[in-house]
């Protein structure tokens, strides 16, 4: 059991010092020479551990979730289901140099998800578990009163997440004005747009796709 502990406290001891890099360099920052250097091993303590840089990313975005969890935890137990639900968002949102460092770490996901089977399902598990979590508050606003009723708390969720998504890449890229006053102006009126139940309806004439409009036309 000790050599057990002692593995995994290694592996943490790892992942932090890659999440450390990642947030000093990005994720094309990130090396094994790096992470050894910064947790204070060498290279070869690194790789029996780790044989990829997946493995450490991977590794990385586990301590990450580990220290955002318990704090998104606390903030959904507000009395108030729309007050927990804007305190849980504002723990995603890149407002701080921490939350921003955990961004770099998910859009570096993104794009080797595109060839990685394992970062793919790690990315697909993280997003049902924030989706899932969203869900849970709104629901619990509708059944409170303080959001109205009748329309799909799931598809809520999935919209919330994409906002959630499109803001965050923009802080991140610096490819949009949107400063942290910005940020909270854009997730309030989503909120207030959920309390008078205009959110997670589906369209009730859905607009052809741009290829069936193609296909109309011609």
């Amino acid at each position: 059991m000790a050599r057990q502990a002692d593995h995994k406290e290694r592996r943490e001891v790892f992942a932090m010092a890659a999440l450390r890099v990642i947030m000093r360099a990005g994720v094309d920052g990130l090396t094994v020479r790096e992470v050894a250097k910064e947790a204070g091993f060498t290279t070869g303590a690194l790789t029996h551990y780790f044989t990829s840089k997946d493995q450490v990313l991977i590794e990385a975005s586990e301590v990450s979730a580990k220290l955002v969890r318990p704090r998104m935890e606390r903030a959904a137990r507000h009395k108030s289901a729309l007050t927990a639900l804007r305190r849980v968002v504002g723990e995603s949102l890149p407002i701080t140099p921490l939350v921003r460092g955990y961004w770099r770490i998910w859009v570096g996901f993104w794009e080797r998800a595109s060839y990685n089977p394992e970062v793919k399902r790690v990315m697909r598990d993280r997003y049902e578990e924030w989706r899932g979590r969203l869900a849970v508050i709104i629901r619990r606003a509708q059944d409170e009163g303080e959001a109205a009723g009748g329309f799909d708390a799931e598809l809520a969720a999935q919209e919330l997440v994409a906002l959630i998504d499109g803001v965050s890449v923009q802080v991140l890229l610096g490819s949009g004005r949107i400063p942290v006053a910005r940020q909270w102006q854009i997730i309030d009126s989503w909120i207030e747009s959920l309390a008078e139940g205009r959110i997670g309806r589906p369209a009730r004439h859905a607009p052809a796709s741009p290829a069936q409009g193609l296909l109309h036309n011609n």
